[in-house]
């Protein structure tokens, strides 16, 4: 992935992701609308400044991560479609940890676990913070176990999280505000998301 990582001016982790002397390698699969470009523009962001490793190809990825989308039937088809298809990637790839993350995790949470034996986790939009962490977890030999990372969304990034662009080089997304006040079904941002919106001086223009 060769799209330009920007990282605030702060402190960097110094923490190094590795597995029995190797740096652990991450698989990255986006679905969805732009709103879902950007989250998971800082999930990835956010793993590079944790020491992870990214790979293009995901049959050479010890963790496979899919940020879903569930708006309509065809999206939620492509999302469990997309799982079965990585999850194949355990027998004829390197791939250890299969996690599902975005608008289908948080919609069906739990269903998904019992679902798509697959996957080894689901992750709800109020946890891409911890996406670092939440891998980390999961390989952990003494803690590996299927579990779900759910809690009450949203997760509103700010200026100071690390950000890997996709699309365009010379443009970006910004997601000014998260979640609906409205309760429409169909719609994962209605599950328990209210709205919230950025902090206008988090907004600059580079």
């Amino acid at each position: 992935m060769s799209q330009p990582l920007i990282i605030p001016q702060r402190a960097r982790s110094t923490k190094s992701a590795k597995t029995k002397g190797t740096t652990t390698t991450i698989g990255f699969v986006n679905l969805g609308c732009s709103k879902n470009q950007v989250d998971s523009e800082i999930m990835l962001g956010s793993l590079v400044t944790e020491g992870f490793q990214l790979t293009s190809d995901p049959k050479q990825a010890d963790v496979v991560i899919v940020n879903t989308c569930g708006f309509i039937e065809e999206a939620k088809e492509e999302s469990i479609n997309t799982i079965l298809e990585h999850g194949q990637l355990k027998t004829t790839g390197t791939c250890r940890v299969l996690i599902a993350a975005g608008c289908l995790a948080q919609r069906y949470q739990g269903d998904l676990l019992k679902e798509l034996p697959e996957l080894d986790a689901v992750v709800g939009t109020g946890e891409f913070g911890k996406i670092a962490e939440i891998c980390r977890d999961l390989l952990a030999p003494k803690k590996r176990h299927r579990r779900l990372w759910i809690s009450q969304p949203p997760y509103l990034y700010d200026e100071l999280a690390p950000r890997l662009r996709l699309g365009k080089q010379h443009s970006a997304y910004v997601k000014i505000a998260e979640g609906c006040n409205r309760n429409c079904t169909f719609c994962a941002d209605s599950v328990d998301a209210r709205e919230a919106a950025q902090q206008a001086g988090g907004i600059h223009c580079r």
